[in-house]
Order: structure tokens, then C-alpha cells, then sequence
């Protein structure tokens, strides 16, 4: 009974995302109906089971490499390879999110911010099809740190 209610205050609470933001500038993008990256967190830093990200990151980055389970140059990766490596992360995200830490969320938002970026810059060499299911791997990783949230405040 109580995951079905976790469930409906998390799909009831829908509508008004949109109103929580609270800058303007991911405000406009929302408004615009671009979700493009993950927000920055004011949690406090733990332990991290896997290297965490201190600068950008070059194609050797580990962090990287562990959320696409590949040793990939974003700068230069074409349109038709986004789709797989969305499809990556999310899938490494989706294994490994119940015992992540905060810092470890984070390390996963800030490269699901590198690869937003790189979408931003070829999403029009994308067929719709494919830039709709990167819309909806870039909403399927907040929701999951959004339920995770909502899921230690219950605790």
C-alpha cells in the first residue's frame, strides 16, 4: 500500500513541477520544453563508491566511463551515437541508484549535464523519434532523483 502511495504523490505532483523552479534561467527552459540537465545540489558530500568528478571531463574521464560503460570523447561523439549512450546511462543508473550517496547522484547529474550538452548542439541531426526518447531517459533520471529524495524525507 505504501509504494502505491509513493506513487501517486509522485506522478501527483507532476503538474507543478514546473513552479518549483528557482531560477529563471531553468525556468525559461522549461517553459521552452527543453530538459537539458541536472540541477545543482546543495547536499552535503559523502563517500563515494566509485571516482567522482572534480573538472570537466576528458574521454578518459572515469566517472564517465562508468555511467556509459564506454571510453567516449562527448565532444565529439555524432548524433546517431547520443541514443545508445543515453540508453547506457540510464541503464547503469537504473542498476546502481538504491544504494547510491548523494555525491554519487551528483557525479551521475553532472554527466547526464555533459551529455545534455552534446545533445543540445546536434539534437537537430536527430530524427524526432530518437529525440523524444532522449527526453524521456533525460525525465526518467530526475524523477529517480527526485523519488529518491522524496523517499528518504518519508524515512
Amino acid at each position: 500500500m505504501q509504494a502505491s502511495a509513493f506513487v501517486f504523490l509522485l506522478i501527483s505532483g507532476l503538474p507543478f513541477a514546473g513552479h518549483a523552479q528557482a531560477n529563471p534561467a531553468q525556468a525559461e527552459l522549461l517553459r521552452r520544453g527543453e530538459l537539458t540537465g541536472a540541477r545543482p545540489s546543495a547536499r552535503p558530500q559523502t563517500q563515494a563508491s566509485f571516482p567522482v568528478a572534480r573538472r570537466a571531463a576528458p574521454a578518459s574521464d572515469p566517472v564517465q566511463q562508468h555511467f556509459l560503460n564506454a571510453d567516449v570523447n562527448l565532444a565529439q561523439t555524432s548524433a546517431s551515437q547520443l541514443p545508445d549512450l543515453y540508453e547506457r546511462f540510464m541503464a547503469t543508473t537504473r542498476d546502481e541508484r538504491r544504494a547510491w550517496s548523494y555525491a554519487q547522484w551528483d557525479a551521475a547529474g553532472q554527466v547526464l549535464t555533459r551529455l545534455n550538452q552534446r545533445y543540445e548542439q546536434v539534437r537537430t541531426d536527430l530524427p524526432f523519434e530518437e529525440r523524444l526518447r532522449i527526453r524521456s531517459f533525460q525525465g526518467e533520471f530526475h524523477t529517480l532523483r527526485g523519488a529518491r529524495d522524496v523517499k528518504e524525507k518519508l524515512d
